[in-house]
């Protein structure tokens, strides 16, 4: 399932496309280890409502890149967090910043 806003390419140069990763899924009396759950990547860009979200089978370098390539126009800057799958990002014709932790 995805959801596009725009229909289009977010970003673009100059550009800034925020993206990140979630799992969704739930504890038994929310206790314990998580469950099965399923991955979500998504982004948005700043200063509109446009964005995209779709469901992924893992977060590997090779399956975000390719999510951030398929809704990003190259010369976006992508704002993300300092998650490893994310290092490729540049070798693709983005512009990637990531925010440091807390």
């Amino acid at each position: 399932m995805l959801v596009n806003d725009s229909k289009d390419k977010l970003g673009g140069v100059g550009v800034v496309v925020e993206i990140d990763k979630s799992k969704f899924g739930k504890r038994m009396y929310n206790r314990g280890k998580r469950v099965d759950g399923k991955w979500v990547f998504g982004g948005i860009e700043r200063g509109s409502k446009n964005s995209f979200f779709c469901v992924v089978e893992d977060r590997t370098s090779e399956t975000l890149i390719e999510g951030t390539k398929k809704f990003l126009k190259p010369g976006s800057t992508v704002l993300s967090d300092c998650w490893k799958s994310y290092n490729g990002l540049t070798a693709e014709g983005l512009c990637a910043l990531h925010n440091q932790p807390f």
